[in-house]
C-alpha cells in the first residue's frame, strides 16, 4: 500500500481579522522566514483560545489554487508603518474555504504552529494527536523514563484497606517512599468532579508513604525536559532521605 505523503499545511488563525480575510477573500499570508520548504495542496486553520468557543480546534481547511511572493506592506497596504512591512511573505490564495463534518479537537493544549498532515488524516482525525500522530501520553512517559534508565511499573496494583485497590499509571516501587507518576490528561482531569477524586486519592496514597507527582498532557508535550528533572529531583531527595 502506498503511503500517503503529507500535503496539508496546518496553519493559525491568530486573529478574528485573519479569519475575516480568510473567508471573504480567502487567501493567508506566511512569512518566508517560516514557510516551509515543499508547497501544500491545501491549507488547514487551527483557531486558539482568543476564539472562545469556536477556538482550539480546527474546522476550515481549503486547496490551494496559488500563491504568490510579496512584502507584507503590498499584501496589506493599510498597514505600512508595520514593523515586518518590507518582511517577504508568501500569499497563499484558495479556491474555496470548506468545512470540516467533524473539527479536529486540541484537547491535550498542544501548542499548535506550522506542521503537515495528511487530508485524510484531517478529515478523520478528531483530535490533534491523531493528525500528528502523537502517540499516548502514558507511552511518551513509559519511553522517557526508559531511555533515562529509570525503572518503572506500569497499572502497578495498591491494595488499599477496604480491599479495593488503586491502579497507578506509573510506579516506582521501593520498601520506603515509593513515587507514583500519574498521566493527567486534559480531557477527563480537567473535570470537577475527576478533580476531587484525584485530591482523595493522593491523600489516601500518601497516608501509605506514596508520593505523588501528576504530569499534565500540556507539560509533557510542551516541556518535557522540566518534567524529567522534576521526576529526577524527586527520585535524588527521597533516596537521599531514605
Amino acid at each position: 500500500m502506498k503511503k500517503l505523503r503529507p500535503d496539508v499545511l496546518v496553519c493559525v488563525l491568530k486573529t478574528k481579522r485573519d479569519k475575516k480575510i480568510l473567508l471573504e477573500e480567502r487567501w493567508y499570508r506566511i512569512p518566508l522566514e517560516h514557510a516551509p520548504r515543499r508547497k501544500p495542496k491545501f491549507l488547514a486553520f487551527y483557531q486558539p483560545a482568543v476564539f472562545k468557543d469556536s477556538g482550539e480546534k480546527i474546522e476550515l481547511y481549503g486547496r490551494i489554487k496559488y500563491w504568490r511572493l510579496k512584502k507584507r506592506k503590498d499584501i496589506i497596504p493599510e498597514e505600512k508603518k508595520h514593523p515586518r512591512a518590507d518582511k517577504l511573505y508568501l500569499q497563499f490564495f484558495l479556491s474555496r474555504i470548506s468545512k470540516l463534518r467533524e473539527p479536529v479537537l486540541n484537547n491535550g493544549r498542544v501548542r499548535i504552529s506550522f506542521g503537515f498532515t495528511t487530508l485524510s488524516k484531517l478529515r478523520r482525525a478528531g483530535n490533534i494527536r491523531g493528525l500528528f500522530d502523537i502517540p499516548p501520553m502514558d507511552n511518551i512517559l513509559a519511553a522517557m523514563l526508559t531511555k533515562n534508565k529509570i525503572p518503572f511499573k506500569r497499572e502497578f496494583v495498591v491494595k488499599r484497606k477496604n480491599g479495593k485497590i488503586f491502579r497507578l499509571d506509573f510506579a516506582i516501587p521501593r520498601r520506603t517512599k515509593p513515587l507514583n507518576i500519574e498521566c493527567d490528561a486534559y480531557r477527563w482531569h480537567s473535570q470537577k468532579q475527576q478533580r476531587i477524586k484525584d485530591k482523595l486519592r493522593d491523600k489516601e496514597l500518601k497516608k501509605l508513604g506514596w508520593k505523588i507527582i501528576r504530569i499534565s498532557e500540556e507539560e509533557l508535550l510542551k516541556t518535557p525536559r522540566d518534567v524529567l528533572s522534576k521526576i529526577k529531583k524527586v527520585l535524588s531527595a527521597r533516596r537521599q532521605a531514605s
